[in-house]
Order: C-alpha cells, then sequence, then structure tokens
C-alpha cells in the first residue's frame, strides 16, 4: 500500500525536525530579539492577510506567551519590557526594577559583562519604554531625562531611533529637558553621531554609534525618513565587529500606538515594517549559522478583531476593537538558530528574559 502525507503533515514533520536539530541546541554567538510592541495573532494575521508571506514564516519554532504583569492581570509596556529583559515580574510603569524598586539586572548588562557588543533600535523615541527596559532603571516610565541618563552610562553601543530632545540641555531650543545637562556630549564622547539616516552609509570601521533622527518620538512609517530594516541592518553592520558576540534588540514600537488609536491599516502598516526589519535578521542570521533570533511581543493591543477580508485581494476589510488599551491575551513567539528549541511552546514572558540572561551568563 502507497501512503502519501498532506502538505500539511509534510510541513508539520519540518517543522519537528528543524526544531529538533542539533542546529538548534547549540549555543549562539550573538542574539537579536525583535519585540513587536502590541502584536498578537490578530495583527500577525491582518499583516499577513495584506502582505501574503511574511518573515515569520520562515521560523521553525513557534510559541505563545503569557504577559501579566505583578499584580495586574493587563500589562503596560514597562512592566513586560521589564520582565522580557530581567526574568522578573514588575508592576506596570515601573522600568528595570523590581516592584520594591531593587534594581533588576538586564540581559545587555550581563551581555556586556560578558564582553559581547550591545544594541537597541526603536521606531520610538530611544529613551521611550521598551528600549529603556534594556538599559534603564527607573521608577516611573515617563522620566525620560533620566532614561536618556541612564542611556549614556549604560555602554550600550549601538543606539538608533528618536529623542535627541532628551539628551540637550534645557538652553537648547530643541531640548525636551528641564536641566542644564549636556548629555549630546556625553554621547558624543563615546559614540559617533549621525543626525539623519544618509549617516548609515558611513559606518565602516566604527564600533559605537548614536543615531537619534527625531526630537521626540518618529512619525507614523510612511512619514519616517528610515525603515526598521534599514537600521537593523546598520545595526547589524556594526555590532557584528565584535569577536564576543552581541546582543541586539529592535522594537516595532508603533504597532502598539495604531492599536491604542483603533486604527487597523496603521496596524497593518506597521507590522510590515516591523516583518521586513524581522526578515533582514533572518537574513543575516541564516548566513551565518552563529545567530538566535526571537520575534515576540510584549503584549496585544486593542482588542483587535478581524471579521471580514480577502486572502485574494490581500484585504482586510472589517474589523473590530475591544478596547483602547492593552489586553491580558498570549501573544505569539517565534525562534530561529542555535538555542531556538529553548523558546518554544507555552512560556511566560519571564521565561524569555530569564532563558536570554542565561545565554550570556558565565560566557
Amino acid at each position: 500500500m502507497t501512503h502519501r502525507f498532506s502538505s500539511a503533515a509534510a510541513g508539520i514533520l519540518t517543522l519537528l525536525l528543524l526544531s529538533c536539530s542539533p542546529s538548534q541546541d547549540r549555543a549562539p554567538l550573538n542574539v537579536i530579539l525583535l519585540i513587536g510592541d502590541g502584536m498578537g495573532v490578530a495583527q500577525l494575521t491582518a499583516g499577513k492577510t495584506v502582505k501574503g508571506t511574511i518573515s515569520m514564516e520562515r521560523f521553525p519554532v513557534a510559541g505563545l506567551v503569557t504577559t501579566h504583569a505583578a499584580g495586574s492581570y493587563i500589562t503596560d509596556s514597562a512592566a513586560s519590557g521589564t520582565a522580557l529583559a530581567t526574568g522578573h515580574k514588575t508592576d506596570n510603569g515601573v522600568i528595570g526594577m523590581a516592584p520594591d524598586h531593587m534594581v533588576l539586572k538586564n540581559v545587555t548588562e550581563y551581555a556586556e559583562e560578558s564582553g559581547c557588543a550591545t544594541g537597541l533600535v526603536a521606531t520610538s523615541a530611544i529613551t521611550h519604554v521598551t528600549p529603556a527596559c534594556f538599559a534603564a532603571h527607573v521608577p516611573e516610565r515617563h522620566m525620560y531625562a533620566e532614561v536618556a541618563e541612564d542611556l549614556c552610562e549604560s555602554g550600550v553601543d549601538v543606539l538608533f531611533g528618536g529623542g535627541y530632545g532628551y539628551f540637550l540641555p534645557s538652553s537648547h531650543p530643541q531640548s525636551l529637558r528641564t536641566d542644564d545637562r549636556n548629555l549630546m556630549k556625553s554621547l558624543a564622547g563615546t559614540h559617533r553621531l549621525i543626525y539623519t539616516p544618509a549617516g548609515l552609509d558611513s559606518l565602516a570601521d566604527c564600533e559605537r554609534v548614536a543615531g537619534l533622527f527625531y526630537q521626540g518620538h518618529p512619525p507614523a512609517v510612511h512619514e519616517r525618513n528610515t525603515t526598521l530594516s534599514a537600521l537593523t541592518e546598520a545595526a547589524l553592520s556594526v555590532l557584528s565587529r565584535s569577536r564576543r558576540g552581541f546582543f541586539l534588540m529592535v522594537e516595532g514600537s508603533q504597532i502598539d500606538w495604531s492599536g491604542h488609536d483603533n486604527d487597523s491599516q496603521g496596524i497593518i502598516d506597521e507590522f510590515i515594517d516591523f516583518d521586513d526589519a524581522v526578515g533582514t535578521a533572518a537574513d543575516w542570521a541564516l548566513a551565518r549559522g552563529n545567530t538566535l533570533v526571537i520575534v515576540v511581543a510584549d503584549h496585544e493591543t486593542g482588542g483587535y478583531t478581524l471579521l471580514n477580508g480577502s486572502i485574494e485581494e490581500r484585504t482586510v476589510t472589517e474589523v473590530s476593537f475591544s478596547t483602547s488599551y492593552h489586553t491580558g491575551s498570549m501573544v505569539p513567539l517565534f525562534a530561529l538558530g542555535p538555542g531556538a528549541s529553548r523558546f518554544s511552546g507555552i512560556l511566560d514572558n519571564t521565561d524569555i528574559g530569564s532563558r536570554l540572561i542565561e545565554l550570556f551568563r558565565g560566557r
């Protein structure tokens, strides 16, 4: 008797074989963590409907992540970002600290201690909540000026995003600070400063760079002066000069903002920009074989529901939102490269932080 696998069964078998292959169990030299802020399963589905094939489909390992904060079923980005960065729960609004405000060591700090290069890239101000969780320790998420100070002292090698106003003294007309500290001068002493994306083409032999392209937050995707993919590629070109490896966090910040605005088209546009960056990271990692890439969200935003659309026409035509805030739904996770099998199944966001830290602890 001849037996034939269905294409679906063959695909499942391929995923199982890939996720159990020896290459998945090796320790990675480099780690790239991409965070789609506010990206739930519906956001993922809408993006795939419009884009057709998404980069995340190339990842052989998948899972789901619970996101609750300490003492709260619904998390904010500060508590969830802290969990992803440190492996510990905290209260909403707190960055890089426990509920009692004890400082929590983050994966960026562990990577730096092991001699690795580090980088943070975002489509928000670099002082905003998610990137801050990977470099700062403040009791209140809106302390952007203090986050800027922590960033200058953090040792992070690559900073790409907006928010240069938080690094300028109050005497400067574009300053967003209330004191006269000139953190831009401090950054200039340790990093090459670039002020427009054109500067991304002049990073040969550069080991530390800060590209802060907007006074505050960058605008929405179609108005930004560069793509998240281009920023990711530039960050990788700098960080890969480290022989000890690197840790890079890349955030697609504004998927979340469109969710808060109940803007379905905005969600899709921002998701596609983020997924393009995922593709850039995956291409880079697959070409080298020594890099773990993880894609995850910090929470879902908007209670986004897809009610109608067309696969053939690549359109989402009817949606609903149950809230303008976050929800408690689990969020998707994808992993690729050595060590990816450690990130499969149903996990808590603290599991991700703890397992990332273990990859760098004691190297």
